[in-house]
């Protein structure tokens, strides 16, 4: 058992004397006695444990005594000493003798008072408090208080009840200043008190118990006949903002024996109550029952109760044994034998007396108990012990607290308590690597077998591949036969009931354990295909990206995030946690309920753990676990992995700045830090990742896609290795694309595109849909693996190169019809269409290109087909379209490239020339080489109206070319006025005067013309009568043009009238100023100042206008009308 505490004797008195009460201060132990005389003991705390065995009867002879006798007052009262307490802030001894209370000095112990209106008293009880000038308390779920200083204090506060008949008799001190009294009329007498805040007192009876409310004087039961009977409705509810700590409530020998006992435990507010039926913890916060604890099992009904940090002490009825407990655990830890005990001191300094003998229970250093615990192998016990006692007393006290749950976590799951282990792992933020090290390769992967991977490019089929799985060579979990006897993973289940843990026999673990080395990413790479060891399973890919990656995400929130209400399938007990006072963090529950909702039993399988450093002893896992043991393992093993993913994300987000420390503390459990994981997250985080895959393999594989398409952290030579194992080819694509190992990727698909052995993958539509979510960066590798499928289909062209697809309009233009003009004009001329019509791109390289391009496949065209078919006529449409439509091109590029003597492209000559302002040469086109005067007179319509230069003098051009051929010119049909362009035709022959077309133009169009200079072109021997059309339209538009300037400038003679009869009327009105003539402002004179004059003839000062301005409003602004 634990050696917590080491009697140690200190007054031993003769056989005359009898001790009758016993008190004790930091230095000092006062004794009273039966015949009323005080001894006072100075306390020597350098004395070393004076018994090697605790738990044996203390000695009390040839030792030195610890204690000196500074004095004895014989007659320091008449009567018994029945009970001695002190105020140490009002320096005031309280003693009971007499049914009165007494006060003396603490320090001079002079005789001060009687308290008179205590008469019959039985008991009392004391406590001290602080009064801080500014309030301490906080709201709950905020951040650590701030410890207040002594320069803080504003006062003590000290107060004393005292229990006579069925009063209660409160005083208070403030101070060392008694400053006032109330009684308290109580349904029974007490026959117990203990301070439980320090303005509420419990009280207990025989068996029941209440608490009073001194300031309000409210009295409320809470136990009767041994059974709780509800809460206090709202008397312990609250706390006042500026209570302190209680430094003292009373002393355990204040309490007659035979009644309801009470002891209050500062930590966690709680009071434990025993009476002769049961015991109970009561909050004194809330007012009510803890649910949470258990009943604290004595074997009898003890006869004192006290609480000595961070224990819980109680005498056994017949006085001959001291109990020391665990209050969190209820473990009995320590059983001291002694003579008959009478009397309790509890608190910092506890001691203990029979009736001549006093021992003191002297403390070992927590340090120590907590070595002990471990050698006892009694991990419950230590981390209990660890988690009530503060930092102070443990050096490094988180980091031995965490290295002790992670042994207890070990030996848990040695015992197949795999939920408790993984939650206790999780709790502490275990480093991965040793939690792996408890399970097989198959998770761990901290050695591959020789056999997992086989360079080579043959891939099974999957009846090779379900043939192998059944061999000896298989690495997936085999097949074991069903069997009727009750296995060990049947009893796993235990570890799921709310009883308390056991406490572990192992062999205690060290922190020292070896580190996982094969778990480090290799940066090797290989693009062969490995023979494939496992049933082939492949899911179809997605080609929209996104919708898949909202697929992903629903699944995780289905099954992975964490909820916010308790599952009722979920089978994880806060009370099963080791230390049962230390509660998972909740996140950790919240994905244990959530995983329940889909993890199912897989396959039966048998595996030997991994086994682990502990200590000197070497420390084994479970010797073997069936199929369904194992798929619970690894269940279990989920809730680490998915929680510690899931902090290392946020470690790594402080460590590169996306959330502030602020943020990381308001949202991170409190014990997670920076040191956690150590310092390289990355290593720490793709182990994880890749345990996760392997688990998911395993377990549910419908979540490896998810995993692989989200941001993951796997090692790409453990994924490879294990969906190739598995046939998940889809996966594995996945994963190189989010991993942006492109050139991987597109290697696996090539050769899974060659194989005939995996039929879901045949053909290059596969390697298509990869490339279309390339883009700029790769666009190297979509050459290298586009060509081969563009030569079988020119349509996977277009789907790699003209998607609508953002990928695809960011690649380089230029480079891509460099690459594509050798494979197919056809699908270059797509491509330049795609990017000229559908992305309206003005680049004049591509226009120019798609026209050579149209000029080409006319040529191409021409020479299989006749220049009617419609194989030659679309592409001569569609250059022509672009021709029109455009204005990008260079017109003298493609001018050269056309044939002179062609008959095809004259319309898109026409078309040139005119982009040229060369319009002769586009109308000699349309007159004298296509012949067509319709076409003619469009072309001069278009040009006339829009804004090209010498566009109004088009129609005179026409009617020229009619009446006024050119000669014939020997070397070109143009003459001399561009010898740089290229002509139609040499040597044309021109013909003669069209006089019907030009006389059709001047009776359509005439009033385009100038009548001059189209009279001068016409022969002179033409009649009259055939240019009536022209005259009539002429001379209607020489009429019309003269009436509309004929109007305009009587409208404007109006207007300057109108203009003129204002100015007069303007320059007529005047103001007269006199001597006398005021501001109607500021009302002073005007005299030579300088004024405003306003429409309305108000005169006021230059200084003046803006008020009268806004004073007078519109009126201001008018001007007077003259009648």
């Amino acid at each position: 058992m634990l050696r917590a505490f080491a009697p140690v004797p200190v007054v031993e008195l003769s056989s005359k004397e009898r001790i009758q009460a016993i008190y004790s201060t930091n230095d000092r132990l006062f004794v009273g006695l039966a015949s009323g005389a005080l001894k006072v003991y100075e306390i020597d705390d350098s004395q070393a444990l004076s018994d090697p065995d605790p738990s044996s009867a203390p000695s009390d002879t040839s030792k030195r005594s610890p204690a000196k006798l500074l004095t004895t007052i014989d007659k320091f009262i008449k009567g018994s000493i029945e009970q001695l307490l002190g105020l140490e802030e009002a320096r005031v001894l309280i003693v009971l003798s007499g049914g009165y209370v007494h006060l003396y000095d603490l320090d001079t112990l002079a005789y001060q008072e009687r308290l008179h209106r205590t008469k019959g008293a039985v008991v009392f009880a004391t406590s001290s408090e602080l009064e801080f000038k500014t309030p301490f308390a906080l709201p709950p779920n905020t951040a650590p208080e701030k410890r207040p200083s002594v320069a803080d204090v504003q006062r003590s506060v000290s107060r004393l009840v005292v229990a006579a008949k069925k009063k209660l008799h409160c005083y208070e001190w403030q101070g060392a200043e008694l400053i006032g009294s109330k009684e308290i009329t109580v349904p029974e007498r007490p026959r117990s008190l203990t301070f439980i805040k320090p303005d509420r007192i419990l009280c207990g009876l025989v068996v029941e118990y209440f608490v009073v409310d001194i300031p309000a004087s409210q009295v409320s039961p809470i136990f009767a006949a041994g059974r709780p009977v509800g809460a206090i409705d709202g008397v312990l509810a609250g706390v006042a903002a500026n209570i302190g700590s209680i430094t003292s409530s009373s002393s355990a020998s204040s309490r007659k024996q035979g009644c309801a006992l009470a002891a209050r435990l500062p930590e966690d507010e709680s009071v434990v109550l025993v009476n002769e039926f049961s015991s109970a913890f009561f909050s004194s916060e809330t007012g009510s029952f803890m649910k949470s604890k258990r009943q604290i099992k004595f074997k009898d009904v003890p006869s004192m109760l006290g609480y000595s940090y961070p224990f819980v002490l109680s005498v056994t009825a017949n006085g001959k044994k001291l109990e020391v407990r665990n209050p969190k655990t209820y473990t009995l830890l320590q059983s001291i034998n002694f003579p008959t005990l009478q009397h309790f001191n509890d608190g910092k300094n506890p001691f203990v007396a029979s009736s001549r003998q006093i021992w003191k229970l002297s403390r070992r250093s927590f340090e120590e108990q907590i070595e002990e615990l471990i050698g006892q192998n009694q991990l419950d016990e230590a981390i209990a012990l660890i988690e009530n006692v503060d930092d102070v007393f443990v050096s490094d006290r988180s980091s031995k607290l965490r290295e002790l749950k992670m042994r207890r976590a070990e030996i848990l799951f040695s015992k197949l308590k795999f939920s408790q282990s993984m939650t206790l792992f999780s709790e502490v933020s275990a480093p991965p690597e040793r939690v792996l090290k408890l399970y097989p390769e198959a998770i761990s992967g901290v050695a591959e077998s020789s056999e997992a991977m086989k360079n080579g490019t043959d891939i099974p089929t999957p009846e090779e591949t379900s043939a192998e799985t059944n061999g000896e060579k298989s690495h997936g979990p085999a097949e074991v036969p069903p069997t009727s006897e009750a296995t060990e993973a049947e009893k796993v289940d235990d570890e799921e009931r709310p009883d308390e843990v056991e406490a572990s026999t192992d062999a205690p673990t060290d922190a020292s354990t070896s580190k996982a080395d094969a778990n480090s990413v290799s940066p090797s790479q290989t693009h062969d295909i490995p023979t494939i060891t496992a049933d082939t399973v492949s899911l179809a890919d997605s080609t929209n990206a996104e919708a898949q990656k909202k697929k992903d995400l629903e699944i995780f929130d289905r099954f992975l995030r964490p909820t916010t209400s308790n599952s009722s399938s979920s089978k994880v007990d806060n009370r099963n946690a080791v230390g049962q006072g230390s509660r998972p963090a909740a996140d950790t529950l919240s994905l244990s309920d959530s995983l329940a909702n889909f993890l199912s039993f897989g396959k039966s399988s048998t595996m030997r753990t991994a086994r682990s450093e502990l200590g000197n002893a070497e420390y084994t896992g479970p010797d073997s676990m069936d199929g369904k043991a194992l798929m619970k393992a690894v269940r279990c093993l989920l809730i680490y992995l998915i929680d510690a993913r899931r902090k290392i994300a946020r470690l790594t987000s402080l460590q590169s700045g996306t959330i502030t420390e602020e943020d990381f503390d308001r949202t991170a459990s409190a014990k997670l830090n920076l040191a956690s994981y150590g310092s390289d997250l990355e290593k720490e985080a793709c182990i994880v990742d890749t345990a996760l895959l392997r688990c998911y393999i395993i377990i549910n594989p419908q979540l490896v896609g998810p995993l692989v398409r989200l941001p993951n952290h796997c090692d790409k030579n453990a994924v490879r290795q294990q969906l190739l194992m598995y046939g998940k080819y889809s996966e594995l694509v996945d994963f190189y694309f989010n991993k942006k190992l492109h050139g991987d990727a597109l290697a696996l698909l090539k050769q899974l595109s060659d194989s005939k052995k995996v039929s879901e993958f045949n053909g290059p539509e596969h390697i298509v849909r990869y490339l279309q979510k390339l883009g700029q960066e790769h666009l190297d590798l979509i050459f290298e693996y586009a060509k081969e499928p563009v030569n079988i289909n020119e349509e996977y062209g277009v789907e790699i190169f003209m998607a609508n697809t953002p990928e695809a309009e960011s690649l380089s233009r230029k480079r891509v019809e460099q690459f594509l003009l050798p494979i197919s004009r056809k699908l270059t001329m797509k491509y330049l269409e795609h990017i000229v019509f559908g992305l309206n791109d003005l680049s004049p390289d591509f226009h120019n290109d798609l026209a050579l391009t149209y000029l080409e496949d006319v040529k191409t065209n021409a020479q299989l087909y006749s220049s009617d078919d419609e194989m030659v006529q679309r592409p001569v449409r569609k250059l022509l379209r672009l021709l029109r439509e455009s204005s990008q091109y260079r017109p003298e590029k493609i001018l050269a490239a056309m044939p002179r003597d062609s008959s095809l492209f004259m319309e898109s000559k026409a078309v040139l020339f005119s982009r040229l302002g060369e319009h002769k040469r586009a109308l000699e086109i349309f007159v004298f080489s296509m012949k067509d005067s319709q076409k003619a007179q469009e072309y001069c319509m278009n040009v006339y109206d829009s804004d090209v230069p010498n566009s109004k003098s088009v129609f005179y051009t026409l009617l020229e070319l009619y009446l006024r051929p050119p000669a014939k010119a020997a070397t070109n049909g143009y003459g001399a006025t561009a010898p740089s362009l290229p002509t139609l035709r040499d040597n044309f022959d021109y013909p003669g005067m069209n006089l019907e077309a030009a006389l059709e133009l001047l009776s359509q169009h005439g009033s385009r013309l100038s009548a001059v200079d189209a009279l001068e072109l016409l022969p002179p021997d033409i009649k009259l009568t055939s240019l009536g059309q022209f005259f009539e339209s002429h001379l209607r538009e020489t009429n019309t043009t003269i009436n509309r300037d004929r109007i305009s400038a009587a409208l404007l003679k109006a207007e300057l009238v109108r203009t003129q009869q204002l100015l007069v009327k303007l320059k007529s009105k005047n103001v007269i100023i006199s001597d006398t003539k005021l501001c109607p402002v500021c009302l002073k004179r005007l005299g030579s100042s300088v004024i405003s004059v306003f429409p309305n003839r108000t005169v006021v000062h230059y200084g003046c206008a803006k008020a009268y301005k806004e004073s007078s409003g519109p009126r201001a602004q008018t001007v007077e009308k003259d009648e």
